[in-house]
Parts: C-alpha cells; sequence; structure tokens
C-alpha cells in the first residue's frame, strides 16, 4: 500500500503543482476556501462512518461472520446516501450567503453549486473503501484512489492547458468539477470490484447483526471521530477566513490576501503532508489490525505494531524535514517559480515530524478505541490556534506570521497530549538510540 500510496502522492502532487501554474496563487485560495466549505458538509460522512465501517467489518472478519460484514456494508451505504442528500440540500439553500458573505463574490455561486455531486459520491466511495480496508484487501481501495487521481489529472490539466489562459472564477470552477471526475471513476472501479468478489464468494442467509445493531455500533465509533472531524474543519474553515480578512485589515488587496492563502495552504502545505504517503499507509492499515487484535487479546503484537508505525513515521518525517528547510527556495522556484513559497516552506519545514506523529497517533488512538481522546486533543490544539490567529495575524508586528505561531503551538500540543494518551493506556518503553 506504501508503494501505491508514493504513486497516488506522485500524481497528486504533481496535479496541485500543474494546477496551481494554470490557474495561479489567488485562483488556488479560492479553490482552498471552497474545499473547506465542502468539508464542513462532508465531514458527517467521511471523518467517523468509513472509520466504523473498518473496524466494525475487522472485528466480524476475525470471528468469520461473513453476512455481518456484508450488512454492515450495504447499511453503511444507504446511511451514507442519505445523509450525503441532506447535506447537499442545506448546502444549496445556504449557496447565496456563502458566496455574498464568505468569499464575497457572486460569480463563485455556480462553483458552490458543483459541490453538491462531490459530497454524494465521495460518501459512497469513502464507505466502500472502509470495507475494503477492514478486510484488509487494500489493494482494491488503493487501485480506485489510483484511478481517481489519473482520471483527474488527463481530463482537468489537459482542458485547462488546451483553454489556458482561463479566468479566476473559471479556474476554480474547473479545479472543483474535478474531484467529481476523478471520484466517479474510483465509484466504477469499486462497483466492478465488489460484482467480482460476490460471483466468487457467497454469504449465509441468517443475519445476526440487525440495522439497529449496526447503527448504535457505528454512532458509537463514529460519533466521537465525526465530532473531531467537524471541529477540525470547521475551526480550520474559521481560520482560511480569518486569515484573508486579517491581511486586508493591515492593507493588503484582496488579491494579494487569497494569493498568500494559496501560497500557504495550496503550495508550501503540499510539501509539508508529503510525510503523509506512509503514515496514510500505515493508519489505513492499523486501524483495523489493532481493532482485530483487542478481540483477540494480543498486546504483544499491538505494542510491537505501535512501535513500528512511530519508527517509519521518524525515518520519513525527520530527512524531509532536514531537505525542506536547506532547499526551500530551490524547491519553490522549481516546482512553483514563486520565491515566496519558498520562504513559507522553510518556516514551515519543521512542522513535518509532529504533524507526520500526530498523524500516525490519531491511527492508533482509533485503533484502541480512544476515539474521545482524540476529540478533546484536537479541540484543544485547533482552539489554541484559532485564538492566535484571530489576535496576531490582524496585528502589524506580527502579520501572517501569527498564523505560523498559532500553527506550531496547535501541532505541538495536540502531539503532547496525544503522547501521554497513548503512554497512559500502553505502558512501552521507547529506545530511542533504536
Amino acid at each position: 500500500m506504501t508503494v501505491i500510496n508514493f504513486i497516488i502522492a506522485f500524481i497528486g502532487f504533481s496535479y496541485d503543482v500543474l494546477l496551481s501554474n494554470l490557474i495561479g496563487a489567488e485562483a488556488m485560495g479560492l479553490f482552498q476556501m471552497s474545499m473547506s466549505v465542502l468539508m464542513i458538509f462532508m465531514i458527517i460522512t467521511t471523518a467517523g462512518v468509513p472509520m466504523a465501517v473498518s473496524q466494525l467489518v475487522a472485528q466480524e472478519n476475525s470471528k468469520n461472520h461473513k453476512e455481518n460484514v456484508y450488512q454492515i456494508l450495504k447499511f453503511s451505504i444507504i446511511l451514507n446516501f442519505i445523509l450525503s442528500i441532506v447535506l447537499s440540500f442545506i448546502l444549496v439553500c445556504l449557496s447565496n450567503p456563502i458566496s455574498e458573505k464568505i468569499f464575497k463574490n457572486r460569480n463563485m455561486l455556480q462553483s458552490i453549486y458543483f459541490l453538491v455531486p462531490i459530497i454524494i459520491i465521495i460518501s459512497i466511495n469513502s464507505v466502500i473503501r472502509g470495507y475494503y480496508y477492514g478486510l484488509k484487501k487494500v489493494g482494491v481501495a488503493s487501485v480506485s484512489e489510483i484511478i481517481n487521481n489519473v482520471s483527474r489529472f488527463l481530463i482537468v490539466l489537459g482542458f485547462l492547458h488546451y483553454s489556458y489562459p482561463v479566468e479566476l472564477e473559471f479556474g476554480v470552477l474547473v479545479a472543483i468539477c474535478g474531484i467529481s471526475i476523478g471520484e466517479f471513476f474510483g465509484l466504477i472501479w469499486l462497483i466492478l470490484a465488489y460484482k467480482r468478489q460476490n460471483k466468487k464468494s457467497s454469504y449465509p442467509c441468517y443475519i445476526q447483526l440487525n440495522s439497529i445493531d449496526i447503527l448504535n455500533q457505528i454512532i458509537k465509533i463514529a460519533g466521537p471521530l465525526t465530532i473531531t472531524g467537524l471541529i477540525n474543519v470547521f475551526l480550520g474553515f474559521v481560520n482560511k477566513i480569518l486569515i484573508p480578512n486579517k491581511l486586508m485589515d493591515l492593507g493588503y488587496s484582496n488579491s494579494e490576501a487569497y494569493a498568500t492563502l494559496g501560497r500557504i495552504t495550496g503550495m508550501a502545505m503540499s510539501l509539508i503532508f508529503m510525510p503523509f504517503v506512509i503514515t496514510s499507509a500505515l493508519v489505513i492499515n492499523i486501524v483495523p489490525s489493532l481493532s482485530e487484535q483487542m478481540v483477540l487479546k494480543n498486546y504483544r503484537n499491538m505494542k510491537a505494531d505501535i512501535l513500528f508505525a512511530i519508527k517509519i513515521t521518524l525515518i520519513i518525517s525527520i530527512p524531509l524535514s532536514i531537505l525542506y528547510r536547506l532547499f526551500s527556495e530551490p524547491l519553490a522556484v522549481f516546482l512553483y517559480n514563486d520565491k515566496k513559497v519558498g520562504e513559507y516552506l522553510r518556516i514551515l519545514s519543521y512542522s513535518t515530524v509532529f504533524m507526520a506523529l500526530q498523524h500516525t497517533f490519531s491511527g492508533i488512538l482509533q485503533g484502541l478505541n480512544k476515539h474521545t481522546a482524540i476529540t478533546i486533543n484536537r479541540l484543544i490544539g485547533m482552539s489554541i490556534q484559532l485564538l492566535l490567529v484571530y489576535f496576531l495575524v490582524g496585528n502589524p508586528k506580527f502579520g501572517i506570521n501569527g498564523f505560523f505561531i498559532g500553527f506550531y503551538l496547535r501541532i505541538f500540543v495536540i502531539f503532547l497530549l496525544d503522547l501521554v494518551t497513548l503512554r497512559s493506556i500502553v505502558k512501552f518503553r521507547f529506545r530511542h538510540i533504536n
């Protein structure tokens, strides 16, 4: 899965670089704002439910309850489809206030409408991928991700290249449509893969878990994770509104403020998240694995898996952090032809290790069923960042540096809280030299 994630990350990162070159920094800033709006409406169906499906499928599959596995998948797809329809309706009703009050650009109204199919398709895709991760058939889910990224890369960038130069709002619209295009082709693959699987195996006719049982278990697991996701997305969304507005209070033009946001969140952050290629593979595998081992009471294997995940995370993130610190400007000029991105990348380079460890710890704690602790830790960290952004970014003494101060305090606090939580659950000695 790590090898496949490298392929996905390479395609995705290349897509982000080429997209930013074709539509510009300001359009990337608006695109990032659109993604924040999308995540607020999508987090309910994607934050907790897929992870709950993965854990429940892993637990039932370890007991060889194949019929329950099928019922969990079926119920979860129906649940997410209904939720996505409701959320899409709410988004459409709020489209005018969002375009006028948040984007301050009524021409963005059409782009908001195109977020609706994304909500529905991704909600269904996330459940089916969670099902395959629970079965440890990561190849099927990973291939769908590759198809998603390749189709988006070819169709969207090909169209933008042919239409270049494009107007600001049109560039954002095409980038948004690209998400639907990629997810649609990924969904086709998942449906075909599921049909092939069902031809080879059959489930018993009797059912041990009914819909109420499944719903209760999903709520138990997905509830805290969804709250965590909502908090993260909402506070992240507020941050992305505050940053441009505070910068404009300092004298930035609207274009300069959104370009700064695009350089940080759409360009520099793409490199900072590079270790997630590895940690995503670790998290997706370790959550159902730890859940299964808890059922089987294989505590020794649990400790070994946790230590292994931490080691791999450090092996990847520390060299990348050094690379970004030493070669920030050459990387920014080579990839984006923008020296300002290099300045932001140099500042953010130190966060690479903590971001990667935070992601891995999140997966470990999810596998140990400590969902509430994850929620509390991230609420504390994000609240600190939000307060600092509010008070510092608009201050002439700090400016955009206020964001970086808040960002670093957030990730460091979450890292420490996660580490304390983990050590309170699993007693292990980490040999630092090893």
